[in-house]
Parts: structure tokens; sequence; C-alpha cells
């Protein structure tokens, strides 16, 4: 894999010259600052595409959930609810773990 990988950007006149100006101000060259506006961008691309996953995958997660604590509390199912939930409908309190 190459180390380096070079791109082109073509910019509007007026952006190009407010980046010249930028990057004078701080004593940098245009492309410098170009480049390290890229990277940040694309950092900060990189970072939202990963919450996006995660975000997706707690919302799987959370559905499965939900699809088998309505499979538990279907009228036909001969299972005993109180051995599944801890919490005890006459006053709340959570029982102790087995």
């Amino acid at each position: 894999m190459a180390q380096e990988v070079k791109l082109t950007v073509t910019l509007e006149a007026a952006l190009a010259a407010r980046l010249r100006a930028a990057a004078a101000e701080r004593g940098w060259s245009a492309e410098s600052l170009a480049a390290e506006c890229v990277v940040q961008n694309l950092e900060v691309a990189i970072r939202h595409r990963v919450l996006i996953e995660r975000l997706e995958q707690v919302d799987g997660a959370i559905l499965e959930m939900a699809q088998a604590v309505g499979e538990l509390g279907a009228p036909s199912a001969s299972i005993d609810l109180s051995k599944v939930c801890r919490l005890r409908k006459d006053d709340g309190v959570a029982d102790p773990a087995p």
C-alpha cells in the first residue's frame, strides 16, 4: 500500500483566495492547510460512520430483546412470567438475585 495518495482539489476562485489568506496568516502553504482540512474532515466522517454502525447494532439488539419479551408475554405461552421478571407486581421491589 502506498504511503501517500495524491488528490487534486478544484476550488472556486473566491474560496481559493480565502484559503491562501488563511494559510498566509499562519505561515503555512495553501496546500498544507487544504490537506489538513481534508484530513480533519475525513477523520470526522470515519468517526460518524462508526457511530452510525454502532447505533444500528444497538437498535438491532433492542429489537431482538423486544421480540423476545413479546414472545415471553404471548398469551399462548405456558411460561410462568414471575420466574422471568425479578420485579414483583405486589410492591415493585426487585427480588434478590437467585
